[in-house]
């Protein structure tokens, strides 16, 4: 068997763009169940889409990414100009055909977290240096799953805008926080959770009740894989603790050299072997033994691969996230991503995430992070990129806060 191409090579449509806009209104209200979508503060989105269109500064739209909606929300959302989209390039294995013809052809461009990147990078710098839309990116590198809570950022985003002063252009970073407000009651999904894992909730009160859930499905999840949940009374330790024993396990199934670096390294690493064993092998003829080699390790992938989506959702769930601000919307994250763990159990994947629908989507436009061209301040390159990265993570960070859907 032989790679197949792994970073398709983005090739902008205009037939595909204008059918993307005709069509994504209906996609994110009937496939996603957005029926309000608002973008709050659009004057400063419109100013910097003017200032880019007329050739002052390259921009980026840095967004927060905690949901599987975010992405086409903010496509269909921005009106004055089409946007260029980083993406996982694993998200072509689950998402569907549509979306391997569409993203291409849309000028999107697939990226790797943590790994070999230099053909994706090769598209996107010249993306960069071309200008030809403002380029959306989600800096955390992956799916959060909180909306008002940033967690540390990437250096993605930095080295974009590193690359487009260096072009000789101004830069524009907009911070980008997108939030939900659900139509559905907190009973009703816990009754759902309830149903789902067989287990009961006997404490009183929203909080406790979502504690006690937090509580149980870190119990469910280390009997699910034949692990003793540590017993530590800090709920953040048990929780880590589980994660790193979910890792070995799974990098002892993909024969994989066990713990090495954070959970997200690892949680990458185990998530590409078990990717590129399922999706990314070209079908070559072979002899009979070979053909079930082959199929045994794809049938190995998968449990790794499980144990990988299980440590995607379960690394973000914490209950204190109910006491850093408003507690409404939290309650219902919180209660979704206890969802979600039981659906990554069975199999699944952020694209078989529960979410309701009916909802709002509120996208906030934070303030501007300009960088100018020959600004003395940024030093040499390694200055400057610790200067973006920490005035864009502040930014983020701030207009989570700010969220309100």
């Amino acid at each position: 068997m032989s790679t197949v191409k792994q970073f398709p090579t983005p090739h902008f449509s205009k037939p595909v763009h204008w059918f993307s806009r005709i069509a994504g209104a209906l996609y994110v209200r009937s496939a996603l169940g957005i029926n309000e979508l608002r973008i709050a503060n659009p004057h400063v989105l419109g100013q910097e889409v003017k200032a880019f269109k007329q050739g002052r500064q390259s921009l980026i739209l840095a967004f927060r990414h905690t949901a599987k909606e975010d992405a086409p929300a903010l496509l269909v959302a921005v009106k004055q100009s089409h946007l260029c989209f980083l993406y996982g390039r694993d998200v072509l294995n689950w998402a569907g055909n549509a979306t391997k013809f569409l993203f291409p052809r849309l000028g999107f461009v697939a990226v790797q977290n943590r790994g070999n990147n230099k053909e994706g990078m090769h598209y996107l710098r010249r993306e960069v240096q071309q200008g030809r839309w403002p380029i959306a990116l989600a800096p955390e590198g992956q799916v959060t799953y909180h909306c008002h809570r940033c967690e540390p950022i990437e250096m993605g985003v930095a080295n974009l805008a590193s690359w487009a002063l260096e072009s000789g252009k101004d830069v524009c970073i907009l911070p980008i926080a997108i939030g939900y407000r659900y139509r559905d009651s907190l009973d009703a999904l816990l009754e759902r959770w309830k149903k789902e894992t067989g287990l009961d909730l006997t404490r009183a009160g929203n909080r406790q009740r979502l504690g006690e859930a937090c509580d149980k499905s870190l119990a469910l999840v280390a009997s699910f894989f034949g692990l003793v949940l540590p017993s530590d009374p800090d709920f953040i330790t048990r929780r880590n603790l589980l994660c790193e024993a979910l890792l070995a396990l799974g990098e002892e199934q993909a024969h994989l050299k066990a713990g090495q670096g954070t959970i997200l390294d690892r949680l990458f690493r185990l998530r590409y072997q078990g990717e590129d064993t399922l999706f990314n092998q070209e079908e070559t003829p072979h002899a009979l033994v070979e053909g079930a080699k082959a199929a045994y390790e794809q049938e190995q992938a998968r449990h790794f691969l499980r144990i990988s989506q299980v440590v995607d959702i379960l690394e973000y769930l914490d209950p204190s996230y109910l006491d850093e601000g408003e507690e409404g919307n939290r309650l219902f994250e919180v209660a979704l991503n206890l969802l979600d763990i039981n659906n990554r159990l069975c199999g699944g994947s952020i694209n078989t995430r529960y979410s309701p629908r009916g909802k709002r989507a509120t996208i906030l436009v934070g303030e501007p992070i300009r960088f100018e061209k020959h600004s003395p301040q940024q030093g040499g390159r390694r200055k400057r990129l610790s200067l973006i990265h920490e005035a864009v993570y502040q930014g983020l960070k701030k207009t989570s806060r700010e969220l309100k859907p």
